[in-house]
């Protein structure tokens, strides 16, 4: 398939022309946006950070959108985005400078689900997260699935949960996947 010719694959958007997509996006109620796999990038998430509009969102899907660490720290410093109970960002190469703003965060405490799989973070982010996951009092769902990171990570998530209301942490590409069939 060939994307050459599509800004948002290309991550060409003006503010503009993003503005009007995510309005478009947008669920009728205000709540809901789904950006997956529209390759938004660093600047389109810098400019979604700073949409008005968007003060009553709670579920924003970002996933497979490659913000990279900057974009994420647009996101977890917006004072247009606290109103958020789910955030998914699978695929976006956030690294631990991304986990590390999104741990540090006063604007997500809010969050309910957080999905940070597949985005290269290891020990170092996990530890972060974890030192900061006793903040996230409403947090009930974490997904650090397909990251780099190793048992002393996985271990820091597990202690940190206790401390939580955690009740699903994710950290192994097997957890979450587990389908019943009829003749299980």
């Amino acid at each position: 398939m060939d994307y050459s010719a599509n800004k948002f694959s290309k991550g060409h958007m003006t503010a503009e022309e993003l503005e009007s997509f995510v309005r478009e996006s947008l669920s009728p109620d205000g709540k809901t946006l789904d950006l997956t796999a529209n390759y938004i990038k660093e600047y389109g998430a810098k400019d979604l950070a700073s949409f008005e509009f968007l003060k009553d969102l709670a579920t924003l899907e970002l996933g497979t959108n490659l913000i990279g660490e900057k974009g994420a720290k647009y996101l977890a410093t917006s004072k247009c985005l606290v109103n958020l109970t789910s955030l998914n960002l699978f695929y976006n190469a956030i690294g631990n400078d991304g986990v590390k703003a999104i741990a540090v965060s006063d604007n997500l405490l809010s969050l309910v689900n957080l999905n940070l799989s597949d985005n290269n973070i290891t020990d170092e982010g996990a530890r972060t997260m974890a030192k900061f996951l006793p903040l996230y009092a409403n947090l009930t769902r974490l997904d650090m699935r397909f990251n780099k990171i190793k048992e002393e990570g996985k271990a820091a998530l597990r202690e940190a949960q206790k401390l939580t209301g955690i009740k699903q942490l994710l950290l192994d590409k097997e957890e979450g996947f587990q389908v019943k069939t009829a003749y299980q």
